[in-house]
């Protein structure tokens, strides 16, 4: 990640450029729905009671959760079922801003793969001076940069063929220079998988993973989920973030979501972050906060 002025004091992720699994995004999601999503969370909320010594009967998904009803039950041995509400953490902006990266950097491969065919697989990364911004949205910028990173590899097939160094590479359009002033290209060892978005051998970062944000957005999402969720008909609320999604730092989050539920509806509020990626979860525990 480069520090710049704009970026300093958000949060960003560093991306290694290849490794031996497949990369996060295209690793298999643990939750695939919103049923899916309801019945785990609500089910690991039922674990923490059944160790508090509560008993616990069941959970059982609500098909008709409208006007902030009840997303899920959990049924205890004499006493009244627990009615729970299943919201996820997702940083609505920084998603959205993410999206963006990634659609760029899409049409970008597919341009340069227009101009170049890779016989081995090639890492690209665009070392952007303002890393959240993404000044690229007309189609002449795009085909400029993409003619530059094709131009690099054609210029460097052979030494990317025979080493995995990293290569620098200036630009030149007078167009891309103050956007982007370096190109990085690496060849994949064989037998390892690029971590960076691509296809045909061409895989490119454009910090797509690494999309700024900062204290701000955490503000507005917990405040985005204290406005939708206070005053509904559950008695306990269960928020969830995929922990690769808020970088591994959970509490900047949980400080702001007991400041804005200090004053709630809700009996209990938690807050639950694991990975949402198969391989991943199996690796790591999930971490629980109680929030109110």
């Amino acid at each position: 990640m480069i520090i710049t002025r704009e970026n300093l004091g958000c949060s960003g992720s560093f991306k290694i450029g290849y490794s031996r699994g497949e990369p996060t995004y295209m690793a298999p999601k643990l939750l695939s729905n919103k049923k899916t999503e309801e019945y785990f969370i609500t089910s690991l909320f039922a674990q923490t009671l059944i160790n508090n010594q509560i008993p616990v009967i069941g959970v059982e998904v609500c098909e008709d959760d409208k006007d902030k009803g009840a997303d899920t039950v959990i049924n205890r041995l004499n006493d009244e079922p627990i009615t729970i509400q299943v919201t996820r953490f997702t940083l609505t902006d920084y998603i959205k801003r993410k999206k963006i990266a990634e659609a760029q950097i899409n049409s970008i491969i597919d341009q340069v793969l227009s101009l170049f065919k890779a016989e081995f697989p090639i890492n690209i990364s665009i070392n952007a001076l303002k890393q959240e911004k993404f000044p690229l949205n007309n189609k002449i910028m795009k085909n400029a940069l993409a003619t530059e990173i094709a131009d690099a590899l054609k210029k460097n097939y052979t030494i990317l063929r025979t080493s995995n160094e990293f290569v620098n590479v200036s630009t030149n359009d007078k167009r891309i220079i103050p956007f982007s002033p370096l190109l990085t290209l690496q060849s994949i060892p064989k037998g390892f998988f690029s971590n960076f978005r691509g296809k045909e051998n061409i895989f490119i970062d454009f910090s797509f993973d690494n999309v700024m944000f900062d204290f701000l957005d955490i503000k507005n999402e917990c405040l985005n989920i204290f406005n939708k969720k206070n005053g509904g008909k559950a008695m306990v609320l269960l928020i969830w973030a995929d922990t690769f999604d808020i970088l591994y730092d959970p509490k900047q989050i949980i400080e702001q979501l007991k400041i804005q539920f200090k004053d709630t509806t809700f009996e209990s509020v938690l807050f639950f972050n694991f990975f949402n990626n198969i391989p991943l979860y199996l690796k790591n525990n999930v971490k629980v906060a109680l929030i109110k």
